[in-house]
């Protein structure tokens, strides 16, 4: 660890967290794809004192993480801990609680029956991002709408249909260009590949959605999940507003503009 003296100012403090800039970049990102459901953000508590400095409520009953996110995608908020969740796909990609060795041998994905052999099911899981591979365990996490945090969230999670996850992806690459590198198995898709994957990563990732999660928080056939890192998640907004001249036709371009209009905000297209 480098060398810190009590006496000593390091580097610049973190900028605080700008809810009012954030709100605006929701209402830009809605107005410009018509989102059916609000942006969803992810804060990891690793302490105690964390966890408790959010003023939000816990669930009353036990469900799974990504159900969780779900009922955020329709304003609730919450904050949760190993007790408040019932699925260990999403409480050991969490680290709310380790792993053990049926998971990790594969013997628990194989009893599913979507892999033909124990060998195949361990290969899925050794790909399946998880913050107990690195040995940092979480106090809880922050689930709540992305306009209503107080504090920087770690990752926005979008549900979105594959038109709208295309918009997203190009406005990502605005800025910087490149190439995605998109990582996932349909499975553990809410905790693990668009929650863990981009906070370990720093980077997009996209998932279809997994069998458990549409069953048990019953997304739409046509709903994707987009995660994101907060960090980026400006520069995205920023990207899919700067391309709407070059991908959208004449009536999503209108439909646009009408959007923008109603917040009193102008946007000039061609």
């Amino acid at each position: 660890m480098p060398f810190k003296h009590e006496k000593i100012s390091y580097g610049f403090p973190q900028d605080p967290h700008d809810k009012e800039i954030v709100k605006e970049l929701v209402e830009d990102l809605d107005c410009a794809l018509n989102l059916s459901r609000k942006p969803v953000g992810i804060k990891l508590c690793f302490t105690e004192e964390d966890y408790n400095s959010v003023n939000w409520d816990e669930p009353k009953g036990p469900m799974a993480y990504c159900v969780v996110i779900e009922k955020a995608t329709r304003g609730r908020r919450f904050k949760v801990r190993l007790e408040h969740l019932n699925c260990d796909g999403g409480t050991t990609a969490l680290h709310l609680e380790p792993s053990n060795n049926r998971i990790e041998s594969g013997v628990e994905y194989f009893s599913y029956n979507l892999y033909k052999t124990p060998a195949a099911a361990r290969r899925v899981r050794e790909g399946v991002p998880g913050l107990y591979r690195t040995g940092s365990k979480a106090h809880g996490v922050i689930i709540g709408p992305l306009e209503d945090f107080e504090i920087t969230p770690d990752v926005v999670i979008l549900m979105a249909n594959p038109y709208q996850v295309m918009r997203i992806q190009q406005g990502s690459l605005y800025h910087e260009g490149g190439r995605l590198e998109i990582s996932g198995a349909s499975m553990q898709a809410l905790c693990a590949e668009v929650t863990v994957q981009p906070y370990l990563t720093g980077k997009l990732n996209t998932s279809p959605l997994c069998p458990s999660t549409r069953f048990l928080a019953k997304w739409k056939d046509e709903e994707m999940a987009v995660g994101i890192p907060f960090e980026k998640f400006r520069n995205m907004v920023e990207g899919v507003i700067a391309t709407i001249n070059t991908t959208d036709i004449a009536r999503r371009k209108e439909e646009i503009v009408k959007r923008f209009a109603e917040k009193n905000k102008h946007l000039n297209l061609e």
